[in-house]
């Protein structure tokens, strides 16, 4: 994202000074933001201990799935995407293992998740479909929860969690984390440049963006 960023300014700019900076500055993000283990290093500044069950002597009474998106197939057919797919089976495992009740949310993928999981298992669905983003989600929550039911479990992407965490403490919501949240995620140390690399660095991106923002329209 840094690279696209770059690439806009360098036909804004007329000197060609500027230009061949530009030009070697985004090549340098380019191969920075490939290294997978940039991504890694700096992803732990996400990651919310202080938020696992283990800290709390506290009860969770929900797991919260938030979505992460949908796509068209090309039948014209929605489907959850891998991710969010990812996030719906890790809260529907915590879920039978806590033995308390799963909340999908977050519009299209929520009734996705919803209906790409439903098993006939004993544990009550609850889907929150209103939502367009995390901030929403956390608002509309009240709508089919109490805030003094008790902690909501968040089952989702580490790297989401802050965010998600602060979004959900604006409502009043009490929140806990798993305490092996980080069990799905394999850290890569590789100094190769990868499309991998990249993706998870774009991620980063967003999720910083998306706390700057939130901070400012005072939505955390």
């Amino acid at each position: 994202m840094p690279t696209i960023w770059l690439f806009v300014l360098y036909f804004i700019v007329k000197s060609s000074y500027w230009k061949k900076f530009i030009i070697y500055l985004g090549f340098i993000f380019l191969i920075i933001t490939s290294l997978p283990i940039v991504s890694t290093f700096v992803g732990k500044f996400f990651y919310s201990d202080n938020y696992k069950m283990s800290n709390h002597n506290k009860k969770p009474v929900y797991v919260l799935v938030p979505g992460a998106g949908i796509y068209m197939d090309g039948y014209g057919k929605k489907h959850p995407t891998p991710e969010t797919i990812k996030r719906a089976r890790y809260g529907k495992e915590l879920s039978k293992k806590v033995s308390i009740p799963l909340i999908f949310a977050g519009g299209g993928d929520a009734f996705l998740s919803s209906a790409y999981f439903v098993d006939g298992a004993r544990q009550v669905y609850v889907v929150e479909v209103e939502s367009a983003n995390t901030f929403e989600m956390a608002k509309n929550l009240k709508k089919f929860i109490n805030i003094s039911d008790g902690p909501i479990l968040l089952a989702t992407n580490p790297v989401h969690h802050k965010r998600t965490i602060l979004a959900l403490k604006k409502q009043n919501f009490d929140v806990l984390i798993p305490d092996n949240y980080l069990k799905n995620i394999v850290p890569n140390y590789s100094v190769i440049p990868s499309i991998q690399g990249i993706g998870s660095f774009n991620e980063i991106i967003h999720e910083s963006l998306g706390i700057v923002w939130y901070y400012f329209t005072g939505k955390i």
